[in-house]
């Protein structure tokens, strides 16, 4: 973290920039010959209540016609137990409607689709066979095009089995399990309680920071989409910047990305962006996306 901020305020001096994102990107480092597809997400999770007929997916597109094929791996996250890939889709053709259901996972797993559970979460792994018989993985895919959503999707993606979402079942004791910086991952427990809004709950302190100006504790209010479960932050302070060990710095706002709150399982899993504002210059910057992963306990 220490090189990133060394990274930051290199960007700040050396050109007076008011943002600096992913700076070691290079726009020229180019590491596919341009064999790649992406996907735009239509059907975001595949809902519970229609578990035979509900998918998910969008549609594949290619940049330029040089692509051979695309297909994909999928495994099955159950109760903290993830299978095996195994492969699920296939196509030679594009544009081309990428839509998979529970009963294609099933299928695909050896598994009856009634084992498929509210909460279950499903990743794919996408492979690109360019018309010379190149090969374009994630891990090969060029930092610039893997860092577009639609480009990063078709590479490495997920959803869950959505469920409507109460907030009786979502208070309670919960661990935090990934939050993407050093200082808040060490598995903090944190309490969830009912919102002052109908379908809201408030996160008490899950990052265990402190304003250094009040005392006070962050508290982060969520909003959720009764029916899917999806779920909203709106840009709120979140901990202070100083606990990561970047000095100068108001506390870091977030907002989510994107989000889902499946509080049938107790789980919390989204992805936010940030903003930290440099005391003094009022200049901007980010830690870049930063998942965050909590389970009830």
């Amino acid at each position: 973290m220490k090189n990133i901020f060394k990274t930051l305020l290199v960007c700040f001096l050396a050109i007076g920039l008011t943002n600096c994102e992913d700076n070691e990107k290079s726009p020229l480092a180019e590491q596919v010959n341009g064999s790649y597809v992406f996907i735009d997400i239509e059907s975001p999770v595949i809902d519970v209540t229609a578990l035979e007929t509900s998918t998910f997916g969008g549609t594949l597109r290619t940049a330029v016609d040089n692509v051979a094929s695309h297909e994909f791996e999928v495994r099955r996250v159950s109760g903290g137990l993830a299978s095996e890939y195994v492969p699920i889709y296939s196509t030679t053709s594009f544009p081309a409607e990428f839509r998979i259901s529970a009963p294609d996972i099933a299928t695909a797993l050896g598994i009856d689709v009634s084992e498929i559970l509210p909460g279950d979460r499903f990743d794919f792994v996408g492979k690109t066979t360019g018309t010379d018989g190149s090969i374009v993985y994630e891990n090969n895919l060029n930092a610039d095009l893997f860092g577009e959503p639609g480009q990063r999707q078709a590479y490495n993606l997920q959803t869950f089995v959505s469920c409507p979402f109460f907030v009786e079942e979502a208070i309670g004791t919960y661990q935090l399990l990934s939050c993407g910086l050093t200082f808040c991952g060490g598995g903090n427990t944190f309490e969830v309680v009912a919102g002052e809004e109908p379908n809201t709950v408030v996160m008490l302190n899950p990052y265990n920071s402190f304003d250094p100006d009040t005392g006070e504790p962050f508290n982060i209010v969520v909003q959720v989409n009764p029916v899917t479960g999806e779920m909203t932050i709106d840009s709120q302070a979140a901990f202070d910047t100083a606990d990561t060990g970047n000095n100068g710095f108001l506390p870091t706002k977030i907002e989510t990305e994107t989000g889902f709150y499946f509080s049938c399982v107790g789980f919390i899993t989204t992805t936010l962006d940030n903003s930290i504002e440099q005391v003094g210059t009022g200049a901007l910057f980010t830690f870049g996306a930063l998942p965050f992963e909590a389970q009830k306990l």
